[in-house]
C-alpha cells in the first residue's frame, strides 16, 4: 500500500516538474525572442518565439502572428497569421484577440466579416486591453460590426480613457461622437 502511494506521490511530483519546466522554458524562450525582436534580429526571434509556442506561450503565438502579418524573419503570410491568432485568442490572450477582430474587419488573412471582429475586439477589450476599449467604442459609434449605439460607444471610450489610452476629448461625449460618425 504504501509502495504505491509513493509511487502515486513521485508521478505527481514529476508531472509538476515537468509541467513547471515548460512554463519556465517557455518564459525564458519568449524573453530571448522579446529581446530578439527590439534588436530587428527577426530570424532569432522566430527561432525563440516558435520554442516559447511549442511550450505553451499564447503570447508567443501572438508575436508569431506579428511577425507572419508583417514578414519579419518569415515571409508574410496573413493566413498563417490569422490561424496563430485564433489559436492565442481561443485561449484569451487579449492581444490576439485585438488582432484577429481586426483581421475579420477589414478581411486580413480571413474572410471579412465585422461582427465576428467586433466580438473578438468586445473579448479582448473585455479583458482589460485599452486599445481594443477604444477600437470597440469606434466600433459602436460607427455601427460597424455592431449596432450603433453612442452610449455604449462613449462607455467604452471612457473605459480606455481611464485605463490610459489617450482619448481625445471630442470622443468623450455624445455630441462629439455623433459628429465624427455621421452617416
Amino acid at each position: 500500500m504504501k509502495i504505491r502511494f509513493i509511487q502515486k506521490a513521485l508521478i505527481l511530483a514529476m508531472i509538476a516538474v515537468f509541467s513547471t519546466g515548460c512554463v519556465v522554458t517557455a518564459q525564458m524562450a519568449e524573453r530571448r525572442g522579446d529581446k530578439s525582436y527590439q534588436q530587428q534580429d527577426y530570424i532569432n526571434a522566430f527561432e525563440q518565439y516558435s520554442e516559447a509556442a511549442d511550450n505553451g506561450s499564447t503570447a508567443a503565438l501572438y508575436h508569431l502572428a506579428v511577425m507572419y502579418a508583417e514578414g519579419q524573419g518569415v515571409q508574410e503570410n496573413m493566413t498563417k497569421a490569422a490561424d496563430l491568432l485564433q489559436q492565442a485568442s481561443a485561449q484569451d490572450q487579449e492581444d490576439a484577440q485585438l488582432m484577429l477582430g481586426l483581421f475579420y474587419i477589414y478581411g486580413d488573412g480571413v474572410q471579412q466579416d465585422p461582427v465576428k471582429g467586433a466580438d473578438w475586439i468586445k473579448s479582448s477589450a473585455e479583458n482589460g486591453n485599452d486599445v481594443a476599449m477604444y477600437y470597440l467604442g469606434n466600433l459602436y459609434a460607427a455601427g460597424l460590426g455592431v449596432a450603433k449605439d453612442l452610449p455604449t460607444a462613449l462607455y467604452w471610450m471612457e473605459k480606455a480613457k481611464d485605463s490610459g489610452f489617450p482619448v481625445k476629448d471630442e470622443q468623450l461625449t455624445e455630441a462629439g461622437l455623433a459628429t465624427l460618425y455621421t452617416n
